[in-house]
């Protein structure tokens, strides 16, 4: 059975930990740190069942340093794929600049220019040099080069808006399409191969129900671009400047990528589109991703995976009640002085990021239970877990439930 849209965007569920704030006790509240990125580690496993009366296009196996697409069960008009992804820390440490001489030759047709890539062309590589000047690493370059972008463009899919590389600069504006060609043209301008993939973001995920991942925002859905950067110790792996560095989510389903042929047969026809029938329900899914850190950029709502040391503390463990049964939903208030953070958890998680050294102290509240407060000791850098205990309330009756907000969808 496949269900309608709007079961599936309430059956897809992320935890939400302490990245998100729903309300300020107090005035003049400033947060350990003030970066809007998030590092991520973990894993993370959708199986979708994909159905269209009239056949559904044609979908590769296809896998890099961080993701897997399997298609697992297939016939005329469904498709049974398996997206897996990987958040183990990028240990990427290849030098920049690139030695041309050290390339694989394969590499090398992505470094030329292509339709809507302008390569080694005046103020787009005078900037790409700019901006990477000092990098040690091909991951350092890309990554000034992603922060750029993200910090200093404008999202815009109007009909009006060119997505070339070269009016995506000059104007600061561009859709998933135009941030992609970008951001490839200053790689490939720096000689860093880099290549174009094409999807499809399913329903529930920003098709019709606008939905946060891990706090951050993702504009777009329906069909979608992202950028595939080569490192040349660790192979290809993707990002989406809309959305994350050295990794996409499961919800990224891949169509194909430019420059390789990941469809020998030439199979044509069909459709992952929703408004043309297309359904996709989740047959199974595992997440066992956590946010860990913080970094200073981008300074936007954005998703990184781990690629060097802890940067800042970080504090995060599960929430029970005194039978060691989790506590579904709450919040918790970070305290300092007098002034309070309200950060709301859900499946009985919480995560406390950015800490530096020092006694954090926090009150745990959720409705049913009573209240409790709890000192926790962080250290810069560290990653510690800890698990909090709220006790039923003595008299049930008189404690007033707690009123938490809670994140919540609202259409685009």
């Amino acid at each position: 059975m496949i269900e309608s849209r709007k079961a599936l965007g309430n059956r897809i569920f992320l935890i939400i930990g302490g990245w998100v704030a729903a309300g300020i006790l107090g005035a003049g509240w400033m947060s350990p740190a003030l970066s809007a990125t998030k590092v991520l580690t973990g894993k993370h496993v959708i199986v979708y069942d994909i159905v269209n009366p009239t056949g559904v296009e044609f979908l590769p196996n296809y896998s890099n340093n961080s993701y897997r697409q399997k298609v697992l069960q297939e016939d005329e008009f469904s498709k049974r794929v398996l997206i897996e992804v990987n958040l183990a820390p990028l240990h990427s440490t290849a030098p920049f600049p690139v030695s041309a001489r050290q390339m694989p030759s394969q590499m090398r047709y992505f470094l030329g220019p292509g339709k809507d890539i302008p390569v080694n062309e005046g103020n787009i590589l005078s900037r790409a040099r700019a901006l990477t000047q000092g990098s040690r690493t091909v991951h350092e370059a890309g990554t000034a080069i992603f922060n750029w972008i993200v910090d200093n463009f404008t999202y815009d899919a109007g009909r009006n808006t060119p997505q070339d590389g070269r009016s995506v600069f000059y104007g600061k504006r561009g859709s998933c399409v135009g941030f992609t060609n970008l951001s490839i043209a200053m790689l490939r301008s720096l000689g860093i191969p880099a290549r174009y993939a094409h999807g499809y973001l399913p329903p529930g995920y920003d098709w019709g129900i606008s939905k946060k991942y891990w706090g951050v925002q993702i504009s777009g859905g329906g069909y979608h671009a992202w950028v595939e950067v080569y490192y040349p110790d660790v192979g290809w792996c993707f990002s989406d400047l809309l959305h994350s560095k050295n990794f996409v989510d499961p919800f990224h389903v891949l169509r194909y990528t430019d420059g390789i042929n990941l469809n020998p047969r030439n199979i044509q026809g069909g459709s992952l589109d929703v408004e043309d029938a297309t359904t996709f329900t989740i047959f199974q899914e595992e997440n066992t991703t956590l946010a860990i850190d913080q970094l200073p950029l981008p300074k936007k709502d954005f998703l990184a995976r781990q690629t060097g040391s802890q940067q800042f503390g970080t504090i995060y463990g599960k929430i029970k009640d005194s039978s060691g049964k989790s506590v579904a939903r709450g919040s918790l208030v970070l305290w300092e002085g007098i002034q309070g953070k309200i950060i709301p958890f859900e499946n009985g998680l919480y995560s406390l990021l950015g800490l530096n050294d020092g006694k954090y102290r926090v009150t745990i509240r959720a409705e049913g239970y009573g209240e409790a407060e709890k000192n926790l000791q962080a250290r810069k850098g560290e990653v510690k877990q800890i698990d909090l205990v709220l006790p039923l309330p003595k008299n049930p009756k008189s404690t007033p439930a707690s009123k938490t907000k809670t994140p919540y969808r609202t259409k685009p």
